[in-house]
C-alpha cells in the first residue's frame, strides 16, 4: 500500500493505492531548465546508467540494482548478487527517487 508524506495515497474512486510490487529506483536527479506555473523548476531525472533500488513485495524489502544502457532500451533489475529480480504477479510500480534533495 502506498503512503506519501505520512498519509495514505488514496484513489479518486476511494481505497488506498497499491501494487503487488513497488520498486523505488534511485536515480541521478537535478534541476532542469523548465519550471511549472509557480515558477518552481522541475526535476530532470536520469534513468540511463546504473544504480540501486529497493523492491517492495510480499511485505518485505529487497535491495536491488538497476541498469539501462540507453533511452531506447528497457531497465533491468537484479539482486545484489546479479540474479534477475523476481516480481510478484500483477502490476509493478516504479517510483523514481533521488538520494539528495533537488533545489527547486
Amino acid at each position: 500500500m502506498i503512503w506519501q508524506d505520512g498519509k495514505k495515497d488514496m484513489a479518486a474512486e476511494g481505497g488506498q493505492l497499491g501494487a503487488p510490487t513497488i520498486v523505488v529506483q534511485y536515480t541521478k536527479t537535478e534541476r532542469s531548465q523548465f519550471h511549472d506555473k509557480n515558477q518552481s523548476y522541475t526535476p530532470l531525472v536520469h534513468t540511463t546508467g546504473k544504480g540501486s533500488a529497493i523492491v517492495l513485495r510480499d511485505g518485505k524489502a529487497f535491495k536491488a540494482k538497476w541498469e539501462r544502457e540507453s533511452e531506447d532500451s528497457g531497465t533491468t533489475f537484479t539482486t545484489m548478487s546479479g540474479e534477475p529480480m523476481n516480481f510478484a504477479p500483477g502490476q509493478v510500480w516504479v517510483a523514481l527517487a533521488s538520494r539528495k534533495p533537488v533545489i527547486p
